[in-house]
């Protein structure tokens, strides 16, 4: 029912949307601690990407296939919506990149009850190679250290994108949503 009534907001009154968006990206803006401290959790191998990367992020958009949107349309991929979601403090973007090509990219959506979305994209060259185990690593990472319990939306068919989430975290089966998607809480590892 609140997903429905965030969706009516959205749609019937973008300027009640935009201000529950404002409140509920400077909560989790104080919450996460800025920045900088994302920037310590990420380690060396991903980078927080940041408004100058919005262009980077639409081109990388651009040149992936139609099939790689299929389960993927959390957002709008041109740059002034990227842009837009890189200022907001509710969300953590973040790249991986490889001889200075971004060839993973990640978000964990945030929201002020203490939990966050994941959702993640990979090249399609190089898809199959652990970049998304990455990306789910880093996420987790992030999330745990923020306080966020973290959740994704699969697809029952996006097999990859479910083996990746797999070995990076302890996936928990929440319940299943509309057209086979699959409503999961990612959890941190017991190793």
């Amino acid at each position: 029912m609140l997903y429905e009534l965030a969706h009516w907001l959205q749609n019937k009154c973008p300027w009640v949307w935009d201000g529950i968006e404002a409140l509920n990206s400077w909560i989790c803006g104080m919450r996460i601690g800025g920045i900088q401290r994302v920037k310590d959790l990420v380690g060396n191998e991903v980078r927080i990407a940041d408004v100058n990367d919005a262009g980077r992020l639409a081109d990388f958009f651009a040149y992936q296939p139609e099939e790689s949107f299929r389960w993927f349309r959390p957002h709008a991929f041109d740059e002034k919506t990227l842009r837009k979601l890189l200022e907001r403090k509710s969300y953590v973007i973040y790249v991986l990149e490889e001889e200075g090509e971004i060839i993973g990219y990640a978000f964990l959506r945030c929201f002020i009850n203490g939990k966050c979305f994941l959702g993640k994209m990979v090249d399609v060259n190089h898809q199959g190679k652990g970049v998304c185990t990455k990306l789910c690593e880093v996420g987790m990472n992030i999330a745990q250290k923020t306080g966020f319990r973290m959740f994704e939306s699969i697809n029952k068919e996006n097999i990859g994108s479910m083996k990746a989430s797999q070995k990076a975290c302890d996936v928990i089966v929440v319940e299943e949503l509309e057209g086979g998607d699959l409503l999961i809480e990612d959890k941190p590892r017991k190793n």
